[in-house]
């Protein structure tokens, strides 16, 4: 065999592996930071996801707020998505008994939103004396 054919054999077992490649291996990583005040009392939230193939793939989700001075604090997480007409929720989740500026973490991994709609993550964070505020950020 000559050396243009070897050549040319192996750039088509190339182009056939490029191609064979599953949506996940062309995943990129992002993520959102959504943070929100009120006075001294401020809260932060953290969605990681990868994208591709057609999804927003989630992967974790963490947060905190403070100062629950003597308290203790929650946070309220929902990630929403608009196709068409129609808001969906794909999270809805409570972590609570959170102390001042701990951080928690929020389950979120294996939750997919469609990429092709407009997606956000919003966190309400608050104590029980009252302090309340709201984190939103849309998903890229």
């Amino acid at each position: 065999m000559g050396a243009g054919v070897k050549r040319a054999a192996v750039a088509a077992l190339l182009v056939g592996a490029c191609t064979t490649l599953t949506p996940e291996a062309h995943a990129v990583s992002q993520s959102v930071t959504a943070k929100c005040a009120k006075a001294d009392f401020s809260g932060e939230f953290k969605l990681s996801y990868d994208t591709g193939a057609g999804f927003y793939r989630l992967k974790a989700g963490r947060g905190g707020a403070g100062p629950y001075i003597g308290d203790s604090g929650s946070m309220n997480v929902k990630v929403n998505y608009r196709e068409g007409g129609t808001t969906n929720n794909a999270v809805n989740r409570t972590k609570s008994g959170l102390k001042s500026d701990e951080v928690g973490e929020v389950p979120v991994n294996g939750t997919s939103v469609p990429s092709t709609s407009r997606a956000w993550v919003e966190v309400k964070f608050s104590d029980s004396s009252g302090v309340r505020c709201t984190a939103r950020k849309n998903l890229i």
